[in-house]
């Protein structure tokens, strides 16, 4: 077997490999006798079949069986020999014609690799991490959501105000032409949550009353997730049907009940809200602190040349967790290609990070997350399925290695603390970033 390897642009690699006569012509020849045997042609007994007769009947598709043995079996050892590791499926080119096989052939191999990291900085990245209290007047704000989240919703006879409920049909066209889903029917609106598909649309109908019309023009986004609006300026006609003004429940026994404090008691309710709050600020800084070190990590080692293959597969995984998360089918996966590259670079470092220093999972880590999860199942006994499971496993062994790489990191980094508040915090959450 011979080898050759070919660097072609950045990170891919092309080897071209050549396959002896004495490596691929007994093979063929073993494989029609072995038909020979098996093999029921009328006219000839079994085992009596010419050779002749078997290369016409069965002489290309045994090539063709034998050819794909031979080159997978010859690849894997020419990049054992070479000492690279391929990203992603190989591309495959067989340069002989078929038909001429056993007389030896040759063919190439196309494929990515990792990119080369020569040198890696790890220590005294910068992190800002942002510190703070559960208060009581954040316990108070929360209690005011609880009620928002029980309100009801009465007719009035006047102009809308912040906070009122709007009831609205509403048209959308672009250039004076109508767009996919672009009308809607009794869409309810709350004034002053900026939260409706585009920035100012909530203005747009402050002080609107109960039969009114309103038509105005918005411009979307360049980056808005659906792309048949994104960098648009959309003409709105709405229609509002109905003004509606909040009524809050009392904070009383009954009101307490529904959140689980079996005494009724507020005292008991602000009491498990602070633990709640607590942790959730606790979890959340934590996210927020993971991904200032990998952004670091990255920015202190910038990364040109990266496997486009990684790139495609996190694209395509990225719009399919999209499409669930903000129900729209029709996303563009041109959208998520930023995002995409940024993800498989971090991966790339975090690797060569977790090889250079031989980070591995802590097998305690790993089973007290299996025991984690066993405990809010309604099966305990299953945590035996995830020790025989070997992908479940390793996934679990990743979640617990991930922790461990930000942990040993952050162990390392230059950590200012930036004072601040509850909901500054917790409604402020990046983006996950999986590697």
């Amino acid at each position: 077997m011979q080898v050759s390897v070919e660097a072609m642009n950045g990170v891919e690699r092309r080897l071209t490999i050549g396959i002896p006569q004495e490596s691929i012509k007994p093979k063929i020849q073993d494989r029609l006798k072995s038909l020979a045997q098996q093999s029921k042609i009328n006219g000839f007994r079994p085992g009596k079949v010419p050779m002749r007769v078997l290369e016409q009947r069965y002489g290309q598709k045994v090539r063709e069986e034998i050819a794909t043995e031979v080159i997978q079996l010859t690849f894997s050892e020419a990049i054992a020999q070479e000492k690279l590791y391929p990203l992603g499926e190989p591309r495959f080119d067989l340069k002989s014609d078929l038909k001429n096989i056993e007389q030896g052939f040759s063919y190439t191999a196309a494929f990515e690799i990792s990119p080369d990291i020569t040198t890696l900085h790890v220590d005294g990245l910068a992190v800002e991490k942002p510190v703070a209290e559960v208060t009581d007047a954040d316990i108070d704000t929360l209690l005011y959501r609880l009620r928002q989240q029980r309100q009801t919703w009465n007719d009035v006879d006047r102009p809308a105000n912040k906070g009122d409920r709007l009831i609205i049909d509403f048209v959308g066209t672009i250039d004076g032409k109508p767009f996919t889903d672009n009308e809607f029917k009794k869409v309810p609106l709350i004034l002053g949550q900026k939260d409706f598909i585009v920035p100012g649309f909530e203005e747009k109908l402050m002080g609107a009353s109960k039969g009114e019309q309103r038509e105005f023009d918005l411009s979307f986004p360049k980056d808005y997730q659906n792309p048949t609006l994104a960098g648009q300026t959309v003409h709105f006609v709405v229609q509002v049907l109905n003004v509606n003004e909040s009524e809050l429940p009392e904070i009383n026994e009954e009101f307490i009940k529904l959140f689980g404090v079996e005494d009724g008691r507020l005292e008991t309710l602000r009491s498990d809200a602070r633990r709640n709050m607590e942790n959730e600020l606790k979890s959340v800084t934590r996210e927020k602190l993971k991904q200032q070190i990998l952004g670091a990590l990255l920015k202190a080692n910038p990364i040109e040349e990266i496997p486009q293959s990684l790139v495609k597969d996190e694209t395509e995984r990225l719009l399919k967790t999209r499409q669930q998360e903000w129900k729209i089918q029709n996303l563009s996966a041109d959208l998520f290609i930023e995002e995409a590259r940024q993800r498989v670079k971090t991966g790339i470092l975090v690797r060569e990070l977790m090889k250079r220093y031989d980070l591995k999972a802590n097998p305690e880590k790993v089973r007290q997350l299996i025991d984690k999860f066993a405990s809010f199942s309604e099966n305990p006994e299953k945590v035996q399925e995830y020790y025989a499971n070997e992908e479940h496993l390793k996934e679990l062994e990743s979640m617990v290695l991930e922790e461990d790489v930000v942990e040993w990191l952050l162990n390392r980094a230059q950590i200012t603390e930036k004072k601040t508040d509850f909901y500054s915090i917790v409604e402020n959450q990046p983006p996950l970033n999986k590697y």
